[in-house]
């Protein structure tokens, strides 16, 4: 296994299994992973998938095995030692078997850390490691493998968060034999699809879009597949799917083609798959696994005949903050009329944000209603008037099943 294969691999399950812990510094616990295993080549790991050096103590009651081992007791003086360490049947179980060490009472400092340096620090100060050069040895894995972004301290899983997965296995093909760890990636993720394990040999659109998933922890959000057309039945079930090949598709929304229909609508068996990368003057610019056996880009017109439709991810972006093309309709909308605010519907729009607050009046200040305080995507409302925030942001008056009335901000509504 490459160092890449292995990083990608602990990376994966790390994530995955953090959260249920309460530990929120991955980062810090891959880069345990790597040093205490050696990328997963020592023995310790390779054969007994103990990748954290754990050893027994007096609580352990599964399988063990007695190892040579080297201890920091005194400052810059190794020790050689025989030790009783800890023997897991995969390595699932044993990054689980980390996490439910580390339960101890003397580690519940590290729950809700989200600074690698400071995880590092006090796990060493509890006394999980002697090594005098512990923390630094870690901290140059955690900044030489970019190990931050995994981290979970932070509010939102973006659009940009995914996209940003998908951009750096661009280039990934069977030529250079890099494709591989995006498979390796979906078949750590368990329970595997049907109980199925990708092959190599197999097509890999599918699995990318869902690798990369896992790699960004969006696994709940996007689902995990390796069919396009057993992929849209998560999106269903998941209320993302828009079965709909002409609409101006957001940065992050996931594409899916049908290569036997070539005119809108489009509806029939799913080929292939990617996902948004950008929307600019009119076109789509995707990034697709097994393009031509390789990830790379794609750049179509909207509307372009042989796309079956778009998974619309609920990411957790704000409603302010989120990343995509203005609409069209913001640059003809019906100004402020002297007068007050009209309640006549102008207008037909629909909600292209995944969550769209609505408030009492304009600008992001101001609370929301308490009848509708978020209304979904593809929400129709009808658009009776707008008007400037005090940021200088245009927002719309709408009203909302015919009865009820409120701002949203003009970004995040269509005409049609």
């Amino acid at each position: 296994m490459s160092k890449q294969e292995f990083v990608s691999k602990i990376t994966a399950l790390v994530h995955k299994i953090a959260p249920a812990y309460g530990i929120k510094c991955p980062s810090a616990v891959i880069a345990q992973a790597i040093l205490e295993s050696g990328y997963g080549e020592s023995v310790l790991a390779s054969k007994y998938h103990n990748y954290f050096g754990l050893k027994c103590g007096t609580a352990w009651k599964g399988k063990s095995v007695n190892l040579a081992t080297r201890e920091e007791y005194s400052a810059g003086t190794q020790t050689s030692i025989m030790a009783n360490f800890r023997v897991y049947d995969s390595m699932e179980d044993g990054v689980k078997g980390y996490f439910e060490f580390i339960q101890m009472p003397r580690y519940g400092n590290l729950k809700g850390i989200t600074d690698p340096q400071t995880y590092l620090q006090k796990i060493k100060e509890d006394g999980y490691a002697t090594s005098s050069t512990y923390v630094e040895n870690c901290m140059r894995l955690v900044k030489e493998w970019n190990l931050a972004q995994y981290d979970t301290g932070k509010k939102a899983r973006t659009a940009q968060d995914y996209l940003k997965v998908f951009r750096s296995w661009v280039g990934f093909s069977e030529a250079n034999g890099k494709f591989k760890q995006i498979i390796d990636i979906y078949n750590s993720h368990t329970p595997l699809v049907l109980g199925y394990k990708v092959k190599y040999t197999d097509e890999w659109c599918d699995t990318t879009v869902s690798a990369a998933a896992i790699q960004a922890g969006m696994a709940d959000l996007i689902g995990t597949e390796c069919g396009c057309e057993r992929h849209i039945a998560i999106f269903r079930k998941l209320g993302i799917w828009i079965e709909d090949g002409t609409i101006t598709p957001r940065p992050g929304y996931i594409i899916i083609y049908n290569w036997n229909t070539r005119t809108q609508p489009n509806d029939g068996f799913a080929d292939h798959i990617g996902v948004v990368d950008s929307v600019k003057d009119g076109i789509i610019t995707c990034i697709e696994g097994n393009k031509g056996e390789a990830v790379g880009y794609r750049s179509i017109p909207v509307g372009w005949g042989y796309i079956r439709g778009y998974a619309a991810p609920k990411y957790d972006e704000e409603e302010e903050t989120a990343q995509a093309e203005v609409p069209a309709a913001s640059a003809s909308a019906p100004e402020k009329k002297s007068g007050g605010i009209s309640k006549d519907p102008s207008w037909e729009g629909r909600v292209t944000a995944s969550a769209l607050n609505v408030r009492t009046w304009a600008g992001i200040r101001y609370p929301k209603i308490k009848t509708y305080p978020t209304i979904a995507r593809g929400t129709r409302v009808e658009v009776c008037d707008s008007m400037k925030a005090s940021d200088g942001s245009t927002w719309y008056y709408i009203r909302i099943a015919g009865r009820v009335y409120g701002f949203v901000h003009s970004h995040y509504i269509s005409r049609g």
